[in-house]
């Protein structure tokens, strides 16, 4: 059994996602996401204020159409599926396919999380499955036995690790610019319209995706770069006014040990004066006391 996400990347045209389903090991799981899928509703964002009440006023049935991929984390999972709150906090079970409970018990664990495009049941806890699932982006086998695997991904993994780059916040929601929406889903691969043209949109919508995150990419680059230059010129500066602060301090040390060596000269000169003084004094006593002497002869 296979069902189809039609998915808009940051704006750009949509990508088909095909999944196939494990029917046989996990069918009231596979029937659920199938009778999510196969809804004519159309999920839209609640309002700010008070959105978990609002949009089950609004929503009358569950649906994927129009919901978003409101968790991304690299390497390890993108998730969906809560078309009421669209943060994770939402969504329930099909009322046809669980006799109107919201929540449905953990059916089979034998399908393992040991690649990526792994189709799994996202849950609160035990026995707590609803509409939200994720899909692994490489081996998570810390998730067998707690959450349901049902299905994997057979075509359109490339739109899967393009979600997987999308510029996301601390708690791994896509910015505004960047929302991942599912745009259409339905049974089947969703090859029903005209073969060249689907082929021909679906190269046009990688080739605009790929280009709207490459400009992010692009505009990242020239961001770190203008942080590097702007703390390089902040180092130099710093360097700079070491440098100067350095100089300035030799000056001074230079300064004081001039001034030290002119006084101690001076002082020097001064010594030698009083000691020429002195001697000049002693010659005249010596002389005046010989010719003292000789009068007296």
């Amino acid at each position: 059994m296979f069902a189809f996400f039609k998915v808009s990347v940051a704006g750009a045209s949509p990508e088909t996602i095909v999944f196939e389903l494990n029917s046989e090991k996990c069918k009231k799981t596979s029937q659920n996401f199938i009778s999510i899928c196969n809804s004519r509703a159309t999920a839209k964002r609640p309002p700010t204020t008070n959105a978990y009440a609002s949009s089950h006023e609004t929503v009358l049935e569950p649906t994927y159409r129009g919901t978003e991929f409101h968790r991304i984390i690299p390497q390890f999972m993108i998730q969906g599926g809560d078309f009421t709150s669209f943060d994770g906090k939402g969504g329930f079970a099909a009322p046809t396919a669980n006799d109107g409970k919201p929540t449905f018990p953990d059916e089979c664990f034998d399908i393992s999380h040991d690649r990526e495009g792994i189709l799994s049941m996202a849950n609160r806890g035990k026995n707590t499955n609803g509409s939200q699932f994720f899909i692994t982006l490489g081996k998570a086998l810390h998730l067998d036995g707690k959450h349901v695997a049902f299905g994997r991904v057979v075509r359109g993994m490339d739109c899967v690790r393009r979600i997987a780059q999308v510029e996301t916040d601390g708690n791994g929601k896509p910015v505004l610019m960047q929302r991942v929406v599912v745009v259409d889903c339905g049974v089947g691969t969703g090859d029903n319209d005209s073969g060249s043209d689907s082929s021909s949109s679906s190269s046009t919508c990688s080739s605009r995706s790929s280009a709207s995150l490459k400009r992010t990419k692009k505009k990242r680059r020239r961001s770190e770069k203008k942080h590097k230059s702007s703390s390089k010129k902040k180092k130099r500066k710093r360097s700079r006014d070491e440098d100067d602060e350095r100089d300035y301090s030799r000056r001074r040390k230079k300064k004081s040990k001039e001034k030290t060596s002119h006084r101690h000269r001076k002082r020097e000169r001064g010594s030698s004066r009083e000691r020429e003084d002195e001697k000049s004094k002693k010659r005249h006593r010596k002389d005046d006391e010989r010719h003292r002497k000789r009068k007296r002869h």
